[in-house]
């Protein structure tokens, strides 16, 4: 498929959006600095709903609409595809200018509408926020899960320390043995392996920050009642041939929709209940 993109611009703010590939956020990067975002090694490929999201061009920033992991719905015995749908889908414009942009998408496998609105805004000199606001309605007849987790793959190259505000320790979900370094850093992980963490279900993280050797930091924030788990994948060469460092601010807990309804860690949309949420990306050099 031709490559579709809408480009926002805010001052030096750049940020590139791909509605046709799962309304991916391909691009985040202030003028004669690096790339935020890792970027495909090959052409994008048209996907379709229930191929494996590990694929040559996996990179970008997704959204995990409506599970991560593939599972079987407990509401209705249904399969949901690996890392969900939407990422494989192509989204309507809703709306668009050059420092804002409405994406939607009406999902096939669940009675769900999704729409995220992206606005630039520089908050002073060098200081620029991205507003992700997202919301879910249920446009169906019975009540549904409401599952999203993002998924953005951040180039690790040149990050010196991820911190996450925590006051507890995360919980390791991957590997399942041996116990790996919390510093997030793909660099502390053997070559070609990754690894995953987890919050506790009740732990209150907020925020995470990336910061790179050359003073540049993005920081991940938002409000606990609107999005309370959070869980952190960092992979040293195991599926990408660069590391990345994956921040995953969650609306329910862990990594699929079947997961989180037997844990009661999932917010069930009655017919025509909207759920919102933001999440809020600041850049400073």
């Amino acid at each position: 498929m031709e490559r579709s993109s809408i480009q926002l611009v805010c001052g030096d703010l750049s940020v590139e959006l791909l509605p046709e590939f799962g309304g991916r956020i391909s691009s985040i990067v202030v003028k004669e600095r690096n790339e935020w975002i890792a970027q495909p090694k090959g052409p994008l490929v048209t996907r379709a709903v229930g191929d494996k999201f590990i694929r040559p061009e996996v990179a970008g920033w997704d959204e995990m609409v409506p599970t991560t992991d593939a599972c079987i719905s407990l509401l209705d015995e249904q399969e949901l595809p690996d890392h969900g749908e939407v990422w494989a889908r192509s989204w309507d414009v809703v709306a668009s200018n050059p420092c804002s942009a409405t994406l939607r998408v009406q999902l096939t496998s669940r009675t769900l509408e999704f729409t995220r609105s992206t606005r630039l805004e520089e908050m002073l000199p060098g200081q620029w926020n991205i507003q992700l606001h997202y919301q879910m309605k249920n446009t169906g007849s019975v009540a549904v899960p409401a599952f999203w987790s993002c998924h953005p793959l951040i180039d690790a190259e040149g990050v010196e320390k991820v911190t996450v505000a925590s006051i507890t320790p995360m919980i390791q979900t991957a590997p399942l043995t041996g116990d790996v370094s919390q510093t997030y850093l793909p660099r502390d992980l053997a070559p070609n392996t990754s690894a995953e963490f987890w919050c506790d279900p009740d732990s209150e993280i907020d925020g995470v920050e990336i910061l790179r050797s050359n003073g540049e930091r993005m920081t991940l924030g938002w409000k606990l009642s609107e999005i309370p788990y959070f869980g952190i994948f960092i992979d040293n060469q195991e599926f990408r041939p660069d590391p990345v460092i994956s921040p995953q601010p969650a609306i329910a807990h862990k990594v699929s929709e079947r997961s989180a309804q037997l844990a009661e860690r999932i917010t069930i949309l009655d017919p025509g209940q909207v759920k919102s949420w933001t999440l809020n990306i600041a850049l400073t050099n």
